[in-house]
């Protein structure tokens, strides 16, 4: 059995994958502790600080669910156009072949990873490195691509 598709990734889509990568993390906990904190230290101290320190606390609470989100889309904004256009990648029993252009590349399924998220799946190539199949590009055929690359990869292993 083989899959084919092309790499449709966008800046929205790179926006998504990390926020959840902080967010579901020990840094997410984080944000999320000190904007409660931050929250509270101002709604204590509002009426007896001076501007500065105002414009301070209303900074500190706006860092992690505002600022910092418009920050990760600008830099996945970047990203998307250093990205390389026309990218397919096909899947088939050897793993996945990615052709960008004239260049060629073959990743057996013992390097392969792949997680499953609400908007797309990503292929991961190695620690730091993958593909983002978003379900515009998989389309209907997402369940049954990812039980078959599982499958390949539990072979592998």
């Amino acid at each position: 059995m083989t899959y084919q598709y092309k790499s449709e990734v966008n800046a929205l889509d790179f926006w998504k994958l990390t926020m959840r990568q902080t967010w579901c993390s020990v840094a997410g906990v984080c944000n999320m502790v000190f904007t409660v904190a931050m929250i509270l230290l101002a709604v204590k101290f509002w009426e007896t600080s001076n501007n500065i320190l105002q414009v301070l606390m209303l900074f500190g609470c706006l860092l992690f669910p505002v600022i910092q989100p418009i920050g990760i889309y600008l830099k996945a904004k970047a990203r998307t156009k250093e990205m390389p256009k026309n990218v397919s990648l096909l899947f088939d029993d050897a793993g996945l072949h990615v052709t960008m252009g004239k260049e060629k590349q073959d990743i057996p399924w013992r390097n392969i990873r792949v997680t499953k998220q609400r908007e797309m799946l990503v292929v991961f190539s190695d620690a730091r490195h993958g593909y983002i199949l978003t379900n515009r590009v998989l389309g209907e055929e997402k369940e049954s691509f990812f039980v078959y690359a599982k499958a390949k990869i539990e072979q592998c292993s």
